[in-house]
């Protein structure tokens, strides 16, 4: 099935279960808040009330069997403190602290996510979406001047990427050296929160760098640059329009995914799964037509919306 169609029908029920056995759960699910499946909009937040596309991943590759997935995401990670405890993240450390995640480690993600490679041989897939926050902790640097604001993300754009290669280098060789994990590892690349070419063109730099650090670890790429792309193509590429952004207001969404938004992700994961297990035919290429979603016609007024920066991501 051709994810990028412009209706998908939500047949899917997703029931989370985040917290595998620790000894024989197959999917571990790491990155940021948008593994994590943070929203702004959630009242008294606590893990449980966030869903991310990795429990819909796990939700359509394990039906029967509950408990499958753990997922270590941490809003606000960037690739630096992914790696490092104390490195500039953009919020982690103090969601960690005060509202938990999905699962609890006291090291980095990347220290969890060994450990937990090394001594659970059952994990068949990983998934990784880090380095979003890379960019919006350069963003946060620039002034918001527009002119001013242009020039200086250009003028720190390559630093920003070559700081990014570096870490996603370390991050993939921890993952598939230190650990000697040698299963599935999808990378999903990061979708643009709205038409502004300056992001467009940032977030498709992180993303070829993404793509060329991962593809010396053997890992698959999922294309959610291409998917908002394509389901965003009836509103003038504005995902906030299209309905695939948490919306804040009639004409303004957060950056991250709604449920719609959500579960394209998922889908978009799992067509990359399904292109590397061509041979099976039950396998994860035709459960992508189980997730289903449809895109509403746009905001009221039929107006293009416009995607609100979040402290978190």
């Amino acid at each position: 099935m051709n994810i990028s169609s412009r209706f998908l029908l939500l047949t899917l029920i997703v029931a989370p279960a985040f917290a595998g056995n620790a000894t024989n759960y197959t999917y571990l699910a790491l990155g940021d808040s948008i593994s994590f499946g943070y929203d702004p909009t959630v009242t008294a937040p606590t893990p449980a009330k966030y869903t991310g596309y990795p429990e819909v991943v796990a939700a359509a590759l394990n039906l029967s069997q509950p408990g499958k997935e753990v997922n270590a995401a941490c809003p606000g990670e960037t690739s630096g403190s992914f790696l490092t405890m104390g490195a500039l993240d953009n919020g982690c450390q103090g969601f960690k602290d005060t509202i938990g995640l999905h699962v609890t480690y006291p090291d980095t993600q990347a220290s969890f996510a060994v450990s937990q490679l090394l001594s659970n041989k059952h994990i068949t897939l990983v998934t990784l979406q880090i380095g979003g926050n890379d960019l919006l902790l350069l963003q946060q640097s620039c002034p918001t001047d527009p002119s001013s604001f242009v020039a200086c993300v250009k003028a720190g754009l390559p630093g920003t990427l070559q700081n990014y290669e570096t870490n996603l280098t370390q991050i993939l060789t921890e993952l598939r050296v230190q650990a000697g994990y040698t299963g599935e590892l999808v990378l999903v690349e990061y979708y643009v929160p709205n038409n502004d070419p300056l992001f467009i063109q940032a977030i498709d730099a992180l993303n070829q760098v993404m793509m060329g650090v991962g593809s010396h670890f053997g890992g698959t790429f999922a294309d959610a640059f291409t998917s908002f792309q394509v389901a965003s193509a009836f509103f003038h590429g504005d995902p906030c329009a299209a309905g695939l952004l948490v919306q804040l207001s009639a004409t303004t969404c957060d950056v991250h995914p709604s449920i719609a938004g959500r579960n394209l992700l998922a889908a978009t994961v799992l067509q990359a799964i399904g292109d590397q297990r061509p041979h099976k035919s039950n396998g994860a290429r035709e459960r992508t037509a189980a997730i289903t979603l449809e895109i509403p016609e746009g905001q009221p007024g039929g107006q293009p919306g416009t995607a609100t920066p979040s402290s978190i991501r």
